[in-house]
């Protein structure tokens, strides 16, 4: 089960539960607004749009997990083994090795809806960087308590070249259209024993 933004036969985009390759509920309220309710709440949510569902039915167009109000933040050095691929990609590596003995993690903003790709659309990579690569990642959905109540998978793409040669040049290397994918759904965290798996 995830929860997915779709477009509709009419048109319109909706916030629904998608159970296979069907939607098997949908929601009043659009994703920022599911995104307010505490764990236990969003869990009422999503049992009370399946069961006041009519039949379910083939979901076409899945859009990107997000909405106009919600945001996708990042963070980064978050691999140990990946410490030395860092410093040497930097040319001041005493940042990087910084950053991994630091109490605050490194968190950069990647975007609002309309720069994040959704199921199946095109990534960006820029023109002006020699080394661009995407960064499969599992993203964290988190509400406003601070709760993650769910995981999707995003593609944090990043422009190497650019980055490595100054880490002040982190928004350009990192914060672009089309520089993030994410879907095609939310799997509420309910439903995953182990995410570390």
């Amino acid at each position: 089960m995830q929860i997915v933004r779709y477009q509709s036969p009419s048109g319109s985009i909706q916030t629904g539960i998608m159970t296979g390759d069907q939607i098997s509920g949908r929601f009043t309220m659009d994703l920022h607004e599911l995104l307010r309710l505490s764990t236990s709440e969003l869990r009422r949510s999503i049992e009370q749009a399946m069961g006041e569902s009519a039949e379910s039915q083939p979901v076409a167009d899945l859009q990107a997990p997000i909405d106009s109000v919600t945001e996708v933040w990042a963070a980064g050095v978050t691999y140990k083994r990946s410490v030395d691929a860092r410093i040497e990609e930097s040319e001041t590596p005493d940042i990087y090795t910084r950053v991994y003995t630091a109490s605050r993690p490194e968190l950069f903003f990647k975007g609002l809806a309309h720069r994040i790709a959704g199921p199946g659309a095109a990534i960006s990579i820029r023109a002006d960087s020699t080394w661009n690569v995407p960064e499969p990642e599992l993203a964290l959905v988190i509400n406003t308590y601070g709760e993650i109540v769910g995981y999707t998978i995003a593609n944090d793409v990043s422009s190497r070249s650019i980055e490595g040669e100054n880490p002040l040049y982190l928004p350009q290397a990192k914060i672009y259209l089309g520089s993030c994918a994410l879907g095609p759904g939310i799997t509420p965290a309910w439903e995953i024993k182990d995410a570390y798996a």
